[in-house]
């Protein structure tokens, strides 16, 4: 049986490929740590279903001049295959800087941790 303090390693180091990925500009990779059934809701805005739509979604924001995420993770748990993590974040990119805290469902899936619900709350938005 897997500790918390373990689980917590497994999830961030999850966390660190998805920041890796994003930060370089891979859309397509950053998605492939979610879920392809998996649900992506952003704060003020329609809920986003499946890998596609979350890697569209990650383009948009790439597009719309988001250059670099820094996730904290705060808190995981879990059991089986399922774990939940809570954390903050920061977007920077060429409006600024946008600050916030998130609630992630995460599924194992074929042994591997991936995002089945992702849910955010902006704190700081970015200057329009």
């Amino acid at each position: 049986m897997l500790t918390i303090a373990a689980l917590f390693q497994e999830i961030k180091s999850r966390q660190v490929d998805f920041m890796k990925a994003f930060n370089a500009g891979n859309a397509n990779t950053a998605a492939a740590v979610y879920d392809p059934d998996g649900y992506f809701m952003p704060n003020g805005k329609d809920p986003v279903k499946g890998r596609a739509g979350i890697e569209a979604y990650f383009k948009q924001d790439m597009a719309e001049g988001v250059k670099s995420v820094q996730i904290i993770t705060e808190e995981v748990n879990g059991s089986g295959d399922w774990a939940f993590e809570r954390g903050s974040y920061h977007l920077d990119g060429t409006r600024g800087t946008e600050t916030g805290a998130y609630l992630l469902v995460w599924k194992k899936v074929n042994g591997q941790w991936l995002i089945h619900n992702d849910c955010f709350n902006v704190i700081k938005p970015a200057p329009q």
